[in-house]
């Protein structure tokens, strides 16, 4: 195959140096004849400059000769010293049907390679590794790790042992579940009301219930490190009791895929107006039997006080999605909305909060631009997949980092971008999909209130 090398390198170092480009070339050169490639050529640029000129005329002759190249680096950091510069020199390698590929012996795949520089540090990989190796050197003898569960601590001799309030708790919790027929939200509320609190002095909820319910440490299973090692120390339930609560929670949750539902536009910014807590969006299915035979099936969107919810705090309010949604729209579009009370945002807090929520944004995609990597790196995506999924996260970070950066205090810049946000409500809300048209809402209104019927609206501009 055709082969060219570049690198970034000193240029002034001595040539016997292994860092220098005259070693550099020579190990190219080598590399070529133990892989029958054909040498076409080496690409050099010096530490010395910000700019990367050999880098373009190396991209120039690629696309001037029209023919598929395989690049060779020493390794991925002679792409570039940031992640992101690694990953959009590798892909503009390859919108020119080039393959590039590290000289290295660890990891010649550049993007595994650019995850791995990103993640792991040469010194504190070596440090996490001697921490790991200990930990699993006591996984192995069944020894406690870190924070135990719930009705379990550490004992003189490293093992799991039941603490014995606890574990009454714990045992509690299976016999509502599994001999009385009590959810997981009931338990939470019965507990709570009971007086019982988590080891961190918390309320109970349906997620601290659930994982009790599902945690394979109650019957004396040790997990840990990939480690599986049954009857390591005393359980607090049985394996049949474990099991029957699996298949109890197996049946209530089935498997099939349900359909996705469209997102809720008010999902974060909808307020209880009674405890101070967000109401989440809920979408109920049902299917029923006609008197002719024939099924019908039913959706039901709404949105339900999360305190109630998760933790029983709250009474049973709920709010149907479509109709208050429709109110907000309406109010929002201009129109005066009997039974909604607006108010609008002071400056100081508008810039606070929009500048949190696009850095929020702004952290998101950036995580988000790793995770499409390291889908790629590990097959599940090609290079012209990730190049679009990337053109994406970048476009919609330069807006929010351009919104972020006129919420200095500016009046117009706070105008401009408002009358943006503005204008894709008048003019786009038809184009756009749900999730966007959440985020043009969110940038008008800052927060919804719903008290007996009654909305109250806090409008960002």
């Amino acid at each position: 195959m055709r082969a060219l090398c570049y690198f970034h390198a000193d240029l002034t170092l001595p040539k016997e140096d292994p860092a220098s480009e005259t070693a550099i070339a020579r190990r190219f050169r080598a590399y070529c004849a133990e892989k029958r490639h054909t040498d076409k050529g080496v690409f050099q640029d010096d530490t010395a400059g910000n700019d990367r000129p050999a880098f373009k005329q190396m991209v120039d002759h690629i696309r001037t000769s029209g023919l598929a190249y395989l690049v060779v680096i020493p390794n991925v950091t002679h792409l570039g010293s940031q992640f992101e510069e690694q990953v959009e020199r590798i892909l503009r390698l390859d919108s020119l049907s080039c393959q590039v590929i590290c000289d290295d012996s660890v990891t010649s795949d550049p993007l595994q390679a650019a995850l791995k520089a990103l993640n792991n540090k040469a010194s504190t990989n070596e440090r996490r590794e001697r921490i790991v190796a200990g930990m699993r050197a006591k996984a192995a003898k069944g020894l406690g790790l870190g924070k135990t569960p719930f009705g379990y601590r550490i004992g003189a001799e490293g093992v799991l042992e039941p603490v014995a309030e606890e574990a009454k708790v714990v045992r509690g919790i299976y016999k509502l579940y599994l001999n009385e027929g009590i959810g997981v939200r009931s338990i939470a509320r019965l507990l709570n009301k009971e007086g019982y609190q988590t080891r961190r002095g918390a309320e109970w909820s349906m997620v601290t219930v659930r994982d009790i319910l599902r945690n394979h440490a109650y019957i004396g299973t040790y997990r840990r490190f990939g480690l599986r090692i049954p009857g390591s120390y005393r359980a607090i339930v049985s394996a049949d009791e474990f099991k029957r609560v699996q298949d109890r929670m197996q049946s209530r949750s089935p498997a099939k895929r349900r359909p996705r539902s469209e997102p809720f536009l008010l999902s974060g910014i909808l307020y209880c107006g009674h405890c101070g807590q967000r109401m989440m969006g809920v979408t109920r299915r049902q299917t029923w039997k006609r008197k002719d035979g024939d099924r019908m099936r039913g959706e039901y969107r709404y949105y339900q006080c999360q305190s109630r919810t998760n933790r029983s705090q709250c009474e049973y309010r709920t709010q149907r999605a479509t109709p208050l949604e429709e109110q907000v729209l309406r109010q929002v579009g201009g129109q005066s909305v009997e039974g909604i009370l607006v108010s609008y945002m002071p400056v100081a807090e508008r810039v606070a909060d929009d500048s949190a929520r696009e850095q929020a944004k702004v952290e998101m995609l950036n995580r988000r631009f790793v995770d499409w990597v390291k889908r790629t790196a590990s097959g599940a995506m090609t290079l012209p997949q990730l190049r679009r999924a990337l053109t994406d996260v970048v476009m919609e970070r330069r807006g929010a980092v351009s919104r972020l950066e006129s919420l200095d205090g500016d009046d117009d810049g706070m105008q401009q971008a408002h009358d943006e946000v503005r204008g894709r409500f008048d003019e786009q809300w038809d184009q756009l999909d749900p999730s966007q048209r959440r985020e043009v809402l969110h940038g008008l209104v800052a927060r919804v209130e719903v008290t007996d019927g009654k909305v109250g609206m806090v409008m960002r501009g």
